[in-house]
């Protein structure tokens, strides 16, 4: 009996964009960040976002991020 060949259900290269896309970041000088929030956190980032100190999460947090580094020097 023949065996039936499995047919990919959904997306099948999500998996090789991602490392490419890890691999672009790393070679760029960036990196992943995975960041749990607590619950002020987490209301900060919604009203920063809210008044458009960036139009999304990752922008936000780049922005700050990089607003405190300066405040530093």
């Amino acid at each position: 009996m023949a065996e039936k060949v499995k047919v990919p259900v959904g997306e099948v290269n999500s998996t090789k964009r991602a490392k490419a896309y890890l691999v672009r970041l790393g070679g760029s000088g960036g990196r992943r960040l995975l960041v749990d929030l607590d619950p002020e956190a987490s209301e900060a980032l919604d009203r920063l976002v809210a008044a458009g100190y960036g139009s999304t999460n990752k922008t936000v947090v780049s922005r700050a991020l990089v607003a405190a580094a300066s405040a530093l020097r």
